[in-house]
């Protein structure tokens, strides 16, 4: 454990009225995963969705069924079936044009809140897994709400409780942990990317695969293509040490900290939390955390950098880690093997300085 206190407090909440353990969960009962893909390829996070559900699976027993939303993914779907031996249910709209104009599918969210009532009846969910991504941040709430079930986002970690299943999630800026108890007769899930590892396929056979048309009757948002993002993040994906900066930069100038620290050690590169990037003091492409680049360097050092779950999952896989943070309960901590409580205009400078001395 790090040096630094934890402040990881737990809260139950229970969501609705009626406790429903893992042995009164009948057997036709299904956990869907809500997949996802960009460009006819799947998304990563669709496969941590699989094994995600599998640990629910080996608690509740139940099927599991994967639905993906589009045109022209029957391939993909078939691959998913064949890999992971899981059925697939393929939902296509009945207009074309929601297709982009390189054929493949848009992730348009709007097929997952039109799902068709004899569908869900017929899987009888008891989970409803999706990525806490921008597009399962979407469709969650709104399938929470038709199917009238619970709703938990940002899963972290699965506990058992009383025989039944409970769920971690990061609350309070990551300061505190809290774990919710559904009770409800389904749950819609988002999981928080980087926290359920893939595991190899099991040989299991090979699941089916159907096609179900969904009508979109009314849409107040279209979707116009994908726009990919130019930069080039090869610095980050290449470098052994990474100097992180987060909101603990209080000026811009301040940055210059970040970067002398950066200059003693070979094949490095700055980074920064989505904050700071937003700031324009950094550029997207330096942006580590879900919706920036993933890392796994032999050095991270995150320099003011609270702890929010979103970044941590970008840089929780770097060999050795260094937090800097006046906050004795910043989350950070939590995932640091170094912890430092000071000011990093302070520290780094006296750090910088006594390399110099030294070497």
């Amino acid at each position: 454990m790090p040096a630094a206190a934890k402040t990881n407090g737990c809260s139950i909440f229970a969501l609705t009225d009626s406790l429903q353990s893992c042995e009164e969960i009948p057997m036709e009962s299904h956990i869907i995963i809500i997949g996802e893909h960009a460009e006819g390829h799947i998304a990563p996070v669709t496969f941590e969705l699989i094994a995600f559900a599998q640990m629910l699976q080996k608690e509740t027993h139940a099927g599991i069924h994967l639905l993906l939303a589009g045109h022209h993914l029957g391939d993909a779907a078939t691959r998913l079936a064949e890999t992971w031996g899981i059925d697939v249910t393929l939902l296509e709209p009945d207009k074309a044009e929601m297709a982009t104009r390189t054929g493949f599918a848009a992730p348009d969210d709007l097929i997952f809140k039109n799902l068709p009532i004899d569908l869900l009846d017929r899987l009888n969910p008891i989970y409803v897994c999706a990525g806490h991504t921008p597009n399962g941040a979407d469709a969650a709430p709104a399938l929470a709400i038709s199917l009238n079930a619970a709703c938990i986002t940002g899963i972290e970690r699965v506990a058992s409780r009383n025989n039944a299943l409970s769920f971690v999630r990061s609350v309070f800026n990551d300061k505190i942990t809290a774990t919710i108890l559904p009770t409800a007769k389904t749950t819609v899930l988002t999981m928080m990317p980087g926290n359920f590892k893939t595991e190899p396929p099991r040989h299991c056979g090979s699941g089916t695969v159907s096609v179900v048309n969904v009508s979109v009757d009314k849409k107040n948002y279209a979707f116009h293509g994908f726009k990919k993002n130019s930069a080039d993040t090869s610095a980050l994906e290449n470098a052994d040490v990474i100097v992180s900066a987060g909101n603990g930069i209080k000026k811009q100038e301040d940055l210059e900290h970040i970067y002398q620290l950066s200059r003693l050690f070979p094949k490095s590169a700055v980074a920064g939390s989505r904050p700071v990037c937003d700031k324009k003091w950094l550029k997207y492409s330096q942006q580590v955390g879900v919706t920036g680049a993933t890392v796994k360097s032999k050095l991270y050092i995150a320099c003011g950098i609270s702890g929010a779950s979103q970044h941590v999952a970008g840089m929780r896989d770097s060999r050795f880690i260094v937090a800097i943070n006046t906050d004795p309960h910043a989350a950070i901590f939590n995932s640091a093997d170094v912890c430092i409580i000071e000011d990093l205009t302070t520290f780094i400078p006296r750090l910088i300085s006594t390399y110099h001395e030294t070497f």
